[in-house]
């Protein structure tokens, strides 16, 4: 029987808003100054760990339909279909909000007109691709290369859940793959980061074992370990120790110990403090969306304006966060949430 003492590792919606309220800060940091090592070395170097964020964000994506799934798995493949469906019908909705209301500003307003993002390439084509999410470094925002990789990886998801569940190993032959063969498959960015997805896959098949396992330690003796873990992995990313593990090939793992690390510190710590986290995770996907916007195409120079990096990272987080509650406040105007909701029934049934 379960001490009451024992830390439940199973990641709660409220500790996957978490994780994906601080991958957002990291991500606004990450993009703020890694180009930027005129604001010193501390700020450059943190910059570059801000990279995190998209493992983090593979990770939870990952835990999450895991999660979902696994109350679906063993039932007719048409339930698979549906499921999917469900999580693009989601994705493009919100999606579509933000392309539609950002790209025309950026044409009619702002003078960042097609050929800034596209080249010569045919216009039509491209924009075309990039309403699909599927065009990569391409898009019109350059952080929506993200968008193509996401669509992929929720493709591939029932045949990654199928196989972890089956074969473990198959992230130890992925990994081989990734920093030996170079394989390709689908495009080396899918391949890449389809590892980073994985673990959050892994974790969440295997929490009755992690359970089992780290409940046997101390919860301070834990959390000590995964914090010098943490410290160790940093140093492995950032400075390049060794040169197989380094940079974007630990961020799987520094996913994986934020998220114990997370559950262990917010364990202890009172719901009230995890709130404003809590409150910007819900709001990540449209801050990630929508950012790039505002700090590089639409006010940089504001934005900038305010020298002191900390001062920068909050006057743009306060922005894109406001921007995000009125975004939510319209859809519900206009009833946006309700559609979904109603072609989601659609599918199901």
């Amino acid at each position: 029987m379960k001490q009451k003492n024992n830390i439940d590792f199973n990641l709660s919606l409220d500790g996957t808003l978490i994780i994906k309220g601080l991958a957002i800060c990291l991500m606004l940091w990450h993009h703020l100054f890694y180009q930027n090592p005129e604001y010193g070395s501390f700020v450059f170097q943190t910059a570059l760990f801000g990279k995190v964020c998209v493992s983090l964000f593979l990770f939870v994506s990952a835990y999450g339909l895991t999660v979902q799934y696994s109350k679906i798995f063993n039932k007719p493949i048409t339930e698979t279909f549906k499921f999917q469906a469900k999580r693009f019908v989601k994705f493009y909705a919100n999606y579509w909000v933000i392309f539609l209301i950002f790209v025309p500003l950026g044409i009619f307003v702002f003078g960042r007109g097609l050929s800034v993002p596209y080249g010569e390439a045919s216009h039509i084509k491209m924009l075309i691709k990039d309403i699909l999410g599927i065009n990569s470094f391409q898009s019109y925002n350059i952080a929506w290369w993200f968008n193509q990789l996401i669509i992929c990886l929720y493709l591939l998801f029932p045949i990654l859940y199928f196989v972890i569940r089956k074969i473990s190993v198959f992230l130890i032959i992925l990994w081989y793959l990734i920093l030996r063969l170079q394989i390709p498959l689908f495009s080396d960015v899918i391949v890449y980061w389809s590892l980073h997805f994985s673990l959050g896959i892994l974790f969440a098949q295997n929490t009755e074992k992690i359970n089992k396992f780290f409940n046997r330690f101390n919860q301070f003796l834990l959390l000590g370990f995964f914090i010098l873990t943490f410290g160790i992995l940093s140093v492995f990313r950032n400075y390049e120790i060794v040169s197989f593990f380094k940079g974007t090939d630990v961020d799987a793992f520094l996913a994986v110990n934020i998220a114990f690390l997370v559950i262990l510190i917010f364990h202890k710590v009172s719901q009230k403090i995890a709130k404003p986290v809590i409150f910007l995770g819900k709001h990540s996907i449209n801050i990630y969306m929508l950012h790039t916007f505002i700090f590089a195409y639409f006010f940089k120079d504001f934005i900038y304006s305010f020298k002191y990096p900390i001062l920068i990272f909050f006057v743009l987080l306060a922005i894109c966060l406001i921007i995000s509650v009125l975004l939510e406040y319209g859809k519900k105007i206009v009833h946006l949430p309700v559609i979904i909701d109603n072609i989601n029934k659609k599918i199901t049934t």
